[in-house]
């Protein structure tokens, strides 16, 4: 196939065009385009030269989808290479010299393509090669980081940043091929980004990692003004409550999850009535807050709201704390007398907390109140009406203390007209963010410093914690990472470690059995004081060597107050 035959019956397309020569034998001067002659200027001549002496050509092919090796052993010819395109036709021929060249023209034009192509994008893009070298540094990441391309490229990349999002993808692609999409970094303190990020493969082998970060620092500037600004409206808020009824009484109960708000429309309906209610659910889970938000919502809104823990008070004092005493009553008595708890709470609601405390002495007096709604106070005889609703709340099994003689069981139905189970936070975990979000704002605004975020890897964690302490405990950490958190972010070093170790597995089936164990063996050497004693508190507390206020809330803690709550007349 002569040259001329080449050009006519092929057609030479792409970058080939401008480097394929004629070697072949027509009897006129080849038709060489523009292109070729500008590339190749003497190809004429060197033809010429050729053909005067004699010399023949036997050129090597090279197809369209040609592997490495047959590019090799082009390349290595000492004879022209002939193009064949992806039609099948050939397209030229071309020196392997002149192939080279123009590979090397069209690399260069690549990498200026792309680096132009980097340096207009808005993202930080950032590439490192196996051994965690620099290999791209854009102008976005110049601007953000403050370091100069020349620097940083070439370099590893460990020796300009400690905590880099683009070293761990490296290191965990290998064996998981993983892929960052939209994840938070902080790669340097005071600059936010969201993170792409993933392996470059090559052949199936990785050869290194790239990022793209997009800034969002001031969006987090912003983002902590709209707390701040939140807060100074929630402060307003709660000084409006204080002056107006609020239009939700409700309102101070948080969270959507079904199990939250199921109990909320019961209370809602219950709450105009004058009925008993018992609120049902382990400790703190927010059984006072559902009574007050009870109380705010019914008629009796405007009268007050009394509280009376029944596990906090000695029980030789608790009838003269819910109904009072006359002058002179008892020894130590105050000598102008004192009002109690029903007194205080006439026509509003008294909320007795931990009922299930209640002697049974002091629970046939309650029932009595109840039922004709007069009681008489300590060393009186005239019996003294009173309006009160009453709402009960406890974290015992009201039921099996009936079976065991502990609870009346006429008193259980009197105050248990209509019953609410608060769920714990372990059953609404899709509340924990929200409850999270609104200690932290509470607690800075108290202490007076600005609002905090909150890295979201927080949060996870803290929703796979069971959260035994419930909301109580919940506020607790939330206060805790506020005043140990520094800066503005509150991060996954600002947990407790036992939130983390549950998180990790880190506590063992034996720590917790050392924990029940060190209870039992507590309530077992109080229960063996007081039955040494006859029950008589202040003897059992000093052959405990601890104080007597100190033995009461073991008592409390154990459930021992219905057993041990009278004095044996062994010791009178």
């Amino acid at each position: 196939m002569t040259l001329h035959q080449i050009i006519s019956g092929g057609e030479m397309t792409g970058w080939l065009q401008p480097i394929c020569v004629l070697a072949a034998e027509p009897e006129q001067d080849l038709p060489l385009s523009e292109g070729m002659t500008a590339v190749w200027p003497d190809a004429q001549h060197i033809w010429r030269a050729r053909r005067e002496n004699g010399q023949e050509f036997t050129p090597t092919t090279l197809r369209y989808h040609a592997t490495q090796a047959d590019f090799a052993a082009a390349f290595a010819s000492q004879y022209p290479v002939l193009i064949i395109g992806e039609n099948g036709k050939p397209q030229g021929m071309a020196s392997a010299a002149a192939f080279c060249e123009r590979v090397l023209q069209e690399r260069n034009r690549s990498v200026a393509l792309v680096g132009a192509v980097l340096d207009a994008a808005d993202e930080l893009i950032c590439a490192i090669d196996e051994h965690g070298i620099v290999t791209v540094f854009n102008a976005r990441a110049e601007q953000i980081y403050k370091i100069k391309r020349e620097e940083i490229v070439g370099k590893p990349v460990t020796d300009f940043f400690s905590d880099l999002l683009i070293t761990q993808v490296q290191q965990n692609a290998i064996s998981s091929g993983q892929v960052v999409r939209d994840q938070y970094h902080q790669p340097v303190f005071g600059t936010h980004v969201l993170c792409n990020a993933g392996p470059v493969l090559m052949q199936g082998r990785v050869i290194g990692a790239v990022t793209a970060e997009r800034e969002i620092t001031e969006t987090m500037r912003l983002s902590n003004e709209l707390a701040r600004s939140n807060t100074q409206v929630s402060n307003l808020q709660r000084e409006i409550m204080k002056i107006n009824r609020p239009a939700d009484a409700f309102g101070k109960i948080h969270g959507q999850s079904a199990a939250l708000t199921g109990v909320v429309d019961m209370a809602k309906r219950i709450a105009h009535t004058d009925v008993s209610i018992l609120l049902r659910g382990e400790s703190g889970t927010g059984k006072e807050l559902f009574a007050e938000a009870i109380h705010r919502a019914s008629s009796r809104h405007d009268k007050p709201f009394v509280v009376i823990n029944c596990g906090a008070i000695p029980f030789n004092l608790f009838e003269s704390e819910l109904f009072g005493y006359l002058p002179g009553s008892f020894t130590g008595a105050d000598r102008r007398g004192r009002k109690g708890k029903f007194d205080e709470a006439n026509h509003g609601t008294l909320f007795l907390d931990e009922i299930g405390e209640l002697p049974l002495d002091m629970q046939v007096k309650l029932l009595r109140v109840l039922q004709n709604q007069r009681f008489y106070r300590v060393g009186g005889g005239d019996p003294i009406a009173v309006d009160v609703r009453v709402i009960s709340a406890t974290n015992r099994p009201l039921e099996k203390m009936i079976e065991d003689g502990l609870f009346r069981d006429d008193l259980y139905y009197r105050i248990n007209v209509v019953s609410l189970e608060i769920p714990p936070l372990r059953e609404r975990k899709e509340d924990i963010s929200q409850l999270v979000w609104l200690f932290v704002r509470e607690c800075c605004m108290k202490q007076g410093i600005p609002a905090k975020h909150i890295e979201p890897e927080v949060i996870d964690i803290m929703r796979r914690y069971s959260w035994p302490g419930n909301i109580r405990e919940l506020r607790n950490v939330a206060e805790r990472m506020v005043v140990l958190s520094e800066g503005s972010n509150i991060t996954v070093d600002n947990l407790p470690s036992l939130i983390k170790y549950e998180e990790d597995g880190g506590f063992s089936d034996e720590f917790g059995c050392l924990l029940d164990i060190t209870d039992k063996t507590e309530r077992d050497l109080i229960v063996q004081a007081l039955e040494k004693c006859g029950n008589d508190r202040s003897r059992a507390a000093k052959m405990l060597g601890i104080p007597r206020s100190t033995l009461y809330y073991k008592l409390n803690k154990y459930r021992l107050q219905g057993k041990y709550g009278k004095v044996s007349k062994k010791s009178t």
